[in-house]
């Protein structure tokens, strides 16, 4: 993948992000790259259809399991979350020691890092950043009960 082509896929998927998010989503891929790792955001913003599919992976529809939230649950619905992959030679390599310097860039800026989560193993390509704001807070403001 070229260059000219991440970086037009980073700015369409990051401007989907709540406006705080997506500045630290651009200073993240940026720091990234200064240190001489390229990440292509792979997803931002959900609606809560595309949540349902997600979740139905591996459970009611074929593929296996890509995440334990269910639509409203995952901070993807509210803006404020993104998923990378690293990008090398112009190829999406999907395991490496990159993935674990870009989660200590991405929390170095603020970020939670899915790296980090304890209840779910191996999601090193996940970011989001919600200061202060819990999922019952952020479902009680969006109107879901």
């Amino acid at each position: 993948m070229r260059d000219d082509r991440v970086n037009e896929l980073n700015r369409a998927r990051l401007s989907t992000l709540e406006p705080g998010t997506g500045n630290l989503g651009r200073r993240h891929v940026a720091a990234c790259r200064e240190a001489g790792i390229t990440l292509l955001v792979t997803q931002a913003y959900r609606d809560m259809d595309e949540q349902a599919a997600l979740y139905a992976k591996g459970r009611t529809e074929p593929g296996r399991v890509v995440t334990n939230a269910r639509p409203g649950y995952s901070w993807h619905n509210f803006r404020r979350a993104y998923d990378v992959a690293v990008v090398d030679g112009g190829q999406v390599i999907w395991a490496g020691p990159e993935y674990v310097r870009a989660g200590e860039i991405g929390k170095s800026l603020g970020l939670v890092w899915g790296g980090g989560f304890g209840s779910i193993k191996g999601d090193l390509g996940h970011f989001e950043y919600h200061p202060g704001m819990t999922l019952a807070r952020a479902r009680s403001e969006a109107g879901i009960t």
